[in-house]
This record gives structure tokens, C-alpha cells and sequence, in this order.
């Protein structure tokens, strides 16, 4: 017999008799390190490295091993629990009333959680708005004219600082069934700034652009009010998105999708001036020094406005 062959006789004996390897363990799991333990061993190689006395090759041995650990180990950290906040939409049919009581219990639900009042001007829109109510001079649109695209307009007299009417479109109190009278209360406001601003002589037809810029900056301080993280208005898109992809023939959820996304454009400024005169002017609002009183809407399909 061979050298060779007397080896791998002796090698094949060995695996024979060996006894075979224990089997990891059924509940094996990889070992549990904190984030305390993970940044103490980061500071000593940081320390390795800052030290003059340590080798290259320790430093390579260090980090190496650091690295191997990490990944064998499972970070141990509690993760942080963030509930979905979605809006709750109960199929009312919107008005007038169901809007302001609304946004009435919206505002104190703000001030128990921040333990602040909301900002002044969403404060004076809700309580116009119940005077616009109180006093006859807000409705749904009856007649049906005002465009898909149209949400709200006030209506005055260019020749008069007081009294103007605001109108919302009739379409508002269906998308309500879809995303809550919260969402369509913000509408309002906007229209009741405007009526505001004409009694304190601070909107005239020649300055629409100037009007517009601080309705939709109150309009968008109102949506904050109503949904501080936002959060709620970007389920409410994927819900109306994912029931559209389902039944795409259902017009009320397309108008309310259509209006959630002018709302998520309008959060988009972050209430910022130039940003907002950039939306307004991108919505098709211009100034008209020949005008004397806003021109009716036109009947074109988007985007939205107000």
C-alpha cells in the first residue's frame, strides 16, 4: 500500500468513528445586543484608532470582529408604535351646520392636545362662518351652475364693504359622505376670510390675487387645525384611490379624490407666502384692474379651486 492510499484509508476511518457534530439547537436565536452596547463597542474602536500605540493590525482584528457581531446579533430596541390616524368618514351627507359644529369640536380637540389655541385666524374664519350662518348669508349652491371644479365662492356688492353671501358648491355635502365635514369645513373657511377681509376693506376684484394668497393661508392653517400631522388626508387619498381602482364608474368618490388632492397640494405650501402665490397663480387667478366684481365661475373640470 501506498503512502496515499494509506492516508486516505485512515482519513475514511477517522470520518467513520468520529463522532458527528451536535446540531444547533431547534430555538437557537441570534444573541440580543442595546444600542448602549453597540455604541460602547463603536467608542473603543473610535478610541483604538485615535491611539498611536495600537497596530494595524489590531485595528483590522478590532473592526472586523465589531462588524462579524453586528451582523449575528439582534439589535435590541423598543420599536416606536405609531397608530394610523384616520379621519372618521360616517356617509353623512354635508351641511351647513354639520360643517361649523364640526370644526367647532375640531378646535377644541387642537387645544386639549396642544394646550394652545389654534392660530387666531382659523378661530375668527369658524366663528364668520356661524355668522354667515346665523345671518342667511351661507347655503349650498341651489342652483347647480357653480363648476365641478368650484368648491366655494363669496358673492358681494363692489360698492358695498358690508354684507356678500358665500355659496359652496352642492357637490360638497356628497364628497362630505366620502372624507367628513371636516375636510369640506376648510372650504368654508377660506370663503368666510374672504368675506372678512371685504368687511375690513382688504379685498376688492382689482387685487384677487392678494385675496386669494390669504384666504388659502387660512384655509391651509384651518386643514393643520383639523389634521395637525396630516396624516389623516393622505389615508383618506389611498382610501379614495383604492375604492376608485374598485368602482371606477363612482363619480362622488373621483370628485372627492379630485378635492383631497387639491387639499394635499394646498398642505404642500406649508402656508409659505411665495408658495402659495405661486399655487394660487397656478390655479388660474389673476389680477384685473378693469374688473368691478369677481366673474362667474367657469365650467371647466379642474383644477379645484377654493
Amino acid at each position: 500500500m501506498s503512502v496515499l492510499s494509506a492516508l486516505l484509508f485512515a482519513s475514511a476511518a477517522h470520518a467513520q468513528t468520529a463522532a458527528p457534530s451536535a446540531p444547533a439547537p431547534a430555538d437557537a436565536r441570534p444573541a440580543l445586543v442595546t444600542p448602549a452596547q453597540l455604541r460602547a463597542r463603536a467608542d473603543a474602536l473610535l478610541d483604538a484608532v485615535a491611539d498611536q500605540s495600537v497596530s494595524d493590525y489590531r485595528l483590522h482584528g478590532d473592526a472586523a470582529a465589531l462588524f462579524a457581531n453586528v451582523q449575528s446579533e439582534t439589535p435590541l430596541a423598543a420599536p416606536v408604535y405609531v397608530p394610523i390616524d384616520r379621519e372618521h368618514v360616517d356617509g353623512k351627507v354635508g351641511t351647513i351646520d354639520g360643517m361649523i359644529s364640526t370644526a367647532d369640536e375640531r378646535i377644541d380637540a387642537y387645544r386639549k392636545r396642544f394646550h394652545v389655541d389654534p392660530p387666531p385666524d382659523v378661530v375668527a374664519a369658524q366663528q364668520k362662518a356661524a355668522s354667515l350662518r346665523d345671518e342667511g348669508r351661507a347655503s349650498l349652491d341651489k342652483t347647480g351652475r357653480m363648476a365641478e371644479n368650484q368648491m366655494g365662492v363669496f358673492k358681494y356688492d363692489p360698492t358695498k364693504l358690508t354684507g356678500g353671501i358665500v355659496e359652496l358648491n352642492r357637490r360638497m355635502a356628497l364628497i362630505a359622505t366620502r372624507i367628513g365635514e371636516a375636510f369640506t369645513f376648510v372650504t368654508f373657511a377660506h370663503e368666510a376670510t374672504h368675506a372678512r377681509d371685504r368687511e375690513n376693506n382688504d379685498l376688492d376684484a382689482k387685487h384677487e390675487i392678494d385675496g386669494e394668497v390669504h384666504a388659502f393661508r387660512v384655509q391651509y392653517l384651518a386643514l393643520t387645525t383639523v389634521d395637525p400631522t396630516g396624516m389623516r388626508l393622505v389615508v383618506l387619498q389611498s382610501t379614495l384611490k383604492l375604492r376608485l381602482e374598485s368602482h371606477p364608474d363612482d363619480a362622488i368618490t373621483a370628485m372627492s379624490l379630485r378635492y383631497v388632492e387639491h387639499l394635499l397640494d394646498l398642505w404642500d405650501t406649508h402656508g409659505e407666502e411665495g408658495k402659495l402665490r405661486a399655487f394660487v397663480e397656478h390655479l388660474g387667478y389673476e389680477d384685473d384692474p378693469d374688473r368691478a366684481a369677481p366673474p362667474p365661475a367657469k365650467p371647466v373640470p379642474a383644477p379645484v379651486r377654493a
